[in-house]
């Protein structure tokens, strides 16, 4: 065989082996979302200091909301500011969280999984719990007057 033979027959072998080895890298588990939250549609808007929402009216304060999977949690975390989690945990996508006793407004927890998860660090589960995931959390806007969940 010449050495232009033997290139071109070495190309081809590299060929097959990239070709071979592309779905792997397509198809690996790496960077795979292992939460199991199941997502429901969130776009609305209310007044967080209307008496029909007197949860918010406060700092600290919360109020439950149907809408997402398992029902929302907004919490008013500040004078202008607001954070929303969808209540289904990502576990256990059958569960709805809800406050821990103890806690205020800041700890939920899963009844099914026992985790407790801090709203004040982005829905992210405290050390102990079955779950690494976060709560899904929403995106809020609040123009003074309305706050927009989606």
């Amino acid at each position: 065989m010449t050495s232009r033979a033997i290139i071109q027959a070495s190309a081809m072998h590299l060929r097959r082996i990239i070709l071979c080895l592309i779905p792997l890298f397509l198809f690996s588990c790496k960077g795979e979302n292992l939460c199991r939250t199941s997502i429901g549609i969130t776009n609305f808007s209310l007044e967080p200091n209307s008496a029909a929402y007197s949860g918010l009216n406060t700092v600290g304060g919360y109020e439950y909301l149907t809408g997402g999977n398992r029902g929302v949690v907004v919490v008013r975390t500040a004078l202008n500011e607001f954070v929303a989690f969808d209540r289904t945990c990502p576990e256990d996508n059958t569960s709805q969280c809800s406050f821990s006793e103890g806690w205020g407004g800041t700890i939920m927890e899963c009844p099914t999984c026992h985790t407790l998860f801090n709203l004040y660090a982005n829905g992210t589960p405290i050390d102990g719990g079955r779950t690494t995931c976060n709560l899904y959390e929403y995106s809020t806007t609040y123009d003074g007057y309305r706050l927009y969940i989606y």
